[in-house]
């Protein structure tokens, strides 16, 4: 019994895969370089969280001569003054104060706009201040030309800024501004002279 019983395991054995002159196939991953194996994390950011709030300085007569941003999260706080192009009474500042949240700089990450006003005798012109993420300093950092420029619309498609208005002479003027090392740098002019009347 004991001779049948281990004529019946060694034939089991040989049945389940013992050596039969055939490799058995091994599932190999693909060899991929260390470094792209392994999966880079970013710290995470800090932006999340901000609270924005705005309040008007006021001259020795009273009148609006620059709004003063604050960025606030928890303790953390940067405050930016912006003067305004000339003095407004309070009167006439209208929306100017109230800010936005638009990635600007085309990075995908929330930047900050505050309206200026509406400063003009001929047409129209509305003016902001911009403030845009660093991820290196993990705070807001004030965009110097972006207050100058009258009308600014964020172009996210083409990834540019299009600042247009009409000059004293009636020309139209567009001028076109696209982000290089995170500076707004002026790469294209248009003007279209004003139609002399006959």
């Amino acid at each position: 019994m004991k001779r049948l019983l281990l004529f019946a395991i060694a034939a089991l054995m040989a049945s389940c895969g013992t050596n039969t002159g055939k490799e058995a196939p091994v599932n190999k991953v693909a060899d991929v370089p260390a470094e792209a194996a392994k999966t880079v994390e970013k710290a995470p950011s800090e932006r999340d969280g901000y609270t924005f709030t705005t309040t008007f300085r006021k001259d020795e007569n009273g009148d609006c001569d620059a709004i003063v941003l604050n960025c606030q999260k928890g303790e953390k706080c940067q405050q930016f003054v912006c003067e305004l192009i000339w003095p407004k009474g309070m009167n006439w500042l209208g929306e100017a104060g109230e800010v936005e949240e638009e990635d600007i700089n085309f990075d995908g990450i929330p930047d900050v706009l505050l309206y200026l006003g509406s400063f003009s005798i001929n047409s129209p012109m509305e003016y902001y201040a911009a403030f845009v993420w660093d991820e290196a300093s993990q705070s807001f950092q004030e965009v110097e030309t972006y207050a100058g420029l009258p009308n600014p619309v964020i172009d996210t498609e083409k990834q540019r800024i299009v600042s247009s208005y009409h000059d004293v002479s009636g020309a139209y003027n567009e001028d076109i501004y696209g982000w290089k090392d995170r500076t707004l740098n002026l790469i294209e002019s248009h003007v279209e002279e004003a139609e002399e009347d006959e």
